[in-house]
């Protein structure tokens, strides 16, 4: 072959070389800065949420009202439940073990935004205990323009639906709880749900089940259809899983011959409309303890039933958010009141108070004083703060454990003028 074809061949090979090398240069070029990006969105990501993290912390240092076991979680997962229903896994953001906790207690849950406190609500736990996560079930509630307690008209709800993703942090308080399942307790359980009330009941049943595997347990869960159906499929795990559980769900808007064709392939028992007390009772194994979540008018209803049938007062047990719940009222006091000095001591705020319809925590909003709160019943404890000087009486009896200096403003009225730590 000619020199000069040997030459040409020459060249086109040694540019063909250099404009791999060159194309190969600028990938790898590419790819470093792709890579060196990312590591600095991670570490901007991560420099963010450490950052977070601090501030909530100082936020909670700074309060002295910090009487319930504020602290800082991630959100890990987030899962659809149902049309409305949602949970939410929180971790600690350190990776440290979060606290142990009784199956039935709830959280105290709060924005995480700069400032005074916001709006607080409660949620049950629907987790069984665990040192690695707990779980929330939130219903999604739209909020009512008609209610007049802010904390009762969905609007954090609808934030933690609409806002909150994996990645976020929150302030939770708690657990807390007087509405629990004894980890003693060993007799065979009824456990009843409607809706959203689940979820308590939701973390006794896993726990009894994976801790006292030979208890017999019966859960009646009340729904509207299969599409409101919380942590249902869950409980259809569990049930071909654990050989002891009995799960029969009633859906009250759904014709028998439909819920038949969409629970053909399901295991448990499936039913047209309510469930009574007089139904509880045909599943109610001998010497069982009942534990029951819902509305109120509901759970009022499944509780007199059983009473009236000589189910002995102690192995009834409910929970109540929004409502009187397990209190008592106690008498109505009379209109004829006092002024009396209330003092709210952090907040350098005086005012006098008279209305005996009006409630502390009324008072303190009233005042421009924010106090936490979340049922606004007496039930959470959220409320409570110190009481520096002075007295105070309630509108109904309360089972929550309080120090003696202590009260719940959001039930409780001034006996004497008063001095709070908030």
């Amino acid at each position: 072959m000619p020199p000069f074809v040997w030459i040409t061949l020459g060249a086109i090979v040694l540019m063909g070389f250099a404009s791999f090398q060159l194309t190969y240069s600028s990938i790898g070029i590419v790819r470093r800065r792709t890579v060196l990006r990312t590591r600095r969105k991670e570490t901007l990501r991560e420099l963010r949420h450490s950052a977070e993290v601090a501030r909530l912390k100082a936020e909670i240092q700074s309060s002295t009202r910090d009487t319930l076991g504020w602290r800082v979680v991630e959100v890990a997962e987030i899962v659809d439940e149902s049309r409305n229903c949602r949970s939410f896994y929180f971790v600690d953001p350190s990776g440290q073990k979060l606290p142990d906790f009784q199956p039935g207690q709830y959280l105290m849950v709060r924005p995480a935004l700069a400032g005074a406190y916001q709006a607080t609500r409660c949620y049950s736990l629907s987790s069984s205990p665990n040192s690695r996560f707990w779980r929330i079930t939130v219903k999604r509630q739209e909020p009512d323009k008609s209610e007049t307690q802010p904390n009762k008209n969905g609007r954090l709800s609808c934030w933690l639906h609409d806002t909150i993703n994996v990645g976020d942090c929150l302030l939770v308080g708690g657990p807390s709880g007087q509405f629990h399942l004894d980890k003693e307790n060993s007799n065979p359980l009824v456990l009843l749900a409607a809706g959203v009330g689940i979820t308590p009941i939701a973390s006794m049943l896993r726990w009894a089940l994976e801790h006292t595997p030979d208890r017999e347990v019966r859960l009646l869960y009340q729904v509207k259809d299969l599409e409101h159906w919380p942590l249902g499929r869950a409980l259809q795990a569990w049930q071909a899983k654990f050989k002891n559980i009995q799960l029969h769900t009633f859906a009250s808007r759904v014709e028998l011959a439909t819920l038949r064709d969409q629970t053909a392939e399901l295991s448990g028992g499936f039913y047209s409309g309510r469930f009574s007390a007089e139904q509880v009772l045909k599943f109610s194994p001998a010497g069982c303890d009942y534990f029951m979540c819902g509305p109120d008018a509901w759970m009022e209803s499944i509780r007199e039933g059983l009473l009236e049938a000589e189910v002995p007062p102690e192995r009834v047990h409910w929970e109540s958010f929004g409502g009187t719940g397990n209190q008592p009222a106690i008498a109505s006091r009379s209109t004829d009141t006092e002024p009396v000095a209330v003092r709210f001591d952090l907040s350098e705020r005086e005012a006098s108070w008279s209305d005996p319809e009006q409630s502390l925590w009324e008072f303190a909003r009233q005042s421009g004083v924010e106090i936490p709160s979340g049922c606004l019943s007496g039930v959470c404890g959220c409320c409570r703060v110190k009481l520096l000087q002075g007295e105070v009486e309630y509108d109904r009896e309360i089972s929550i454990d309080l120090d003696t200096n202590e009260c719940l403003t959001c039930v409780a009225r001034p006996k004497s003028a008063c001095v709070l730590d908030v």
